[in-house]
């Protein structure tokens, strides 16, 4: 039950609506579209975030293998000008590989993208599962249809929730709205993204012939954000064209709706009517160019922005538990920030986990087989192995 259901099909890409669409507040509530998405956390704060990878990781690696719709395997390079953190869950990630020294030594083995001028790079490379949004949720439509699975559209209001519902459970994943209508006062920051999409280009491989993909820090006066730390670049190629970004900028809604915060520093450009700092541009450019002899040139370009909503970002994080509410049994799923598609597997069997606790015994699960069982019965297998760690977890 949503008011918006986005990519129904593989068509519900670049179109002259869309694009207007992403140059307005309608557009923002509905973050699907904006996704690049690769499956590895950034940026999160959720209960034992080593298990919700892992079982999201498990379903992502079945998905793979058995060549699912948008879920490939990508090259990923995390390069720093400046020595960085350690890498979350760097111990978790495919063929991880860390790094560090003159940019031209490093081009002869680990091969990382450089902006020209940099002296020293830090980083880690590592290959991880890509979900291409375009192809990836049309598929996840079909497997909710072939499981019975039906929509209605709603306005996201308490009362017509309840209506629908008549006591039957529900699986909460409003996400920002959840904070209105749930009364959760726990904190909140609304960070906001600004990105560029060009579609129409190439899918770009590295020499190991996987598609290449990367977040690049350069030093703090080449990329300021507003508290004078350095901000980042990236770039995923997928089927509809790059994804060049981005921000991280954080701030709220105000009682319209328009996002209040602390924007990044520097020059920006004008790209069809939105405002893009210009280093998403000129210097994802420049080290592309240098990187893998591509450049913009003759390339359309379209400016977007949109809202990432973090829950309680330095407490709890994600809100994953159930609630009896109004009558109604909730499960409430939502405040992942940038890394919902990244944990969507994991925390979707968390919920399951929670349903069997809490529900199952006054609502058991209908229980339908769907074709490509052997999706379902990883699922439940996960959900099983889990239960009895889950539940010390939730006491």
């Amino acid at each position: 039950v949503a008011s918006e259901f986005p990519l129904q099909s593989r068509s519900d890409t670049i179109t002259p609506e869309t694009e207007i669409c992403w140059r307005c507040w309608r557009s923002s509530r509905v973050a699907t579209t904006y996704a690049m998405a690769s499956a590895y956390p950034h940026h999160l704060r959720i209960r034992n975030i080593e298990r919700v990878s892992d079982d999201s990781q498990a379903v992502f690696s079945f998905l793979f293998d058995n060549e699912a719709p948008g879920i490939h395997m990508y090259r990923m390079y995390e390069v720093f000008e400046h020595c960085p953190e350690k890498a979350p869950l760097g111990s978790r990630r495919m063929n991880f590989q860390e790094f560090e020294g003159k940019p031209d030594k490093l081009k002869e083995s680990v091969q990382p993208p450089c902006r020209p001028g940099a002296e020293h790079l830090w980083g880690w490379t590592f290959t991880t599962y890509f979900a291409d949004m375009p192809e990836y949720v049309p598929y996840l439509w079909s497997l909710f249809e072939a499981r019975g699975g039906a929509r209605q559209m709603c306005n996201a209001a308490l009362e017509s929730i309840l209506e629908l519902a008549k006591g039957r459970p529900v699986v909460n994943c409003l996400g920002l709205s959840s904070a209105e209508i749930f009364e959760d006062s726990a904190p909140v920051v609304v960070m906001r993204g600004r990105q560029v999409v060009v579609p129409g280009a190439p899918i770009i491989t590295g020499s190991n012939g996987l598609p290449v993909a990367y977040n690049y820090t350069p030093l703090p006066n080449i990329f300021p954000r507003a508290d004078g730390n350095a901000e980042y670049v990236h770039f995923f190629p997928r089927s509809d064209g790059w994804i060049l970004g981005q921000t991280r900028e954080p701030g709220v809604l105000d009682a319209g709706g328009r996002w209040q915060g602390d924007a990044v520093g520097g020059r920006e450009i004008d790209i069809g009517g939105q405002a893009i700092p210009a280093p998403i541009v000129e210097l994802n450019e420049k080290i592309l160019e240098r990187w893998v002899n591509h450049d913009l040139s003759g390339k359309r370009l379209i400016g977007r922005e949109g809202y990432r909503y973090y829950r309680d970002p330095q407490g709890q994080g994600v809100r994953l538990e159930y609630q009896f509410f109004e009558g109604t049994p909730f499960i409430h799923n939502y405040g992942h920030g940038g890394s919902g598609i990244t944990m969507s597997w994991g925390c979707a069997i968390d919920v399951a986990r929670l349903y069997m606790k809490q529900i199952g015994a006054k609502h058991p699960a209908a229980g339908h087989v769907a074709p490509g069982a052997d999706l379902d019965r990883l699922v439940q297998r996960l959900i099983a192995e889990g239960q009895d760690h889950f539940a010390q977890c939730e006491s």
